[in-house]
């Protein structure tokens, strides 16, 4: 599905200023959930630092950043279904 956090296909960080390589982060991740990050449109592209730079990427020591993007996430999937929904299916509240 595609995203509905992010329409253009530019680091959500920094937008089109990153000229760096992009890879699909899905905002809800581990095992189990990039499935349904994917059927839901839960997905934003990041530039590989931000994704796995071990300092400020997503997978690496920046929490906030992790938690914002799960918040971005249940917040447009919130807008779009509810927030019971949310709950039934990813089972966390985040924010």
């Amino acid at each position: 599905m595609k995203s509905i956090i992010a329409e253009e296909k530019c680091c959500y960080f920094h937008s089109d200023e990153c000229g760096g390589i992009l890879e699909k982060h899905h905002c809800i991740h581990g095992t189990g959930w990039r499935k349904k990050a994917d059927k839901y449109g839960l997905t934003v592209w990041l530039c590989s630092k931000h994704h796995r730079d071990s300092k400020i990427g997503v997978h690496g020591q920046n929490t906030k950043a992790d938690l914002h993007l799960k918040r971005v996430a249940q917040t447009a999937f919130e807008a779009k279904y509810s927030h019971v929904k949310w709950m039934n299916v990813f089972g966390k509240n985040y924010l």
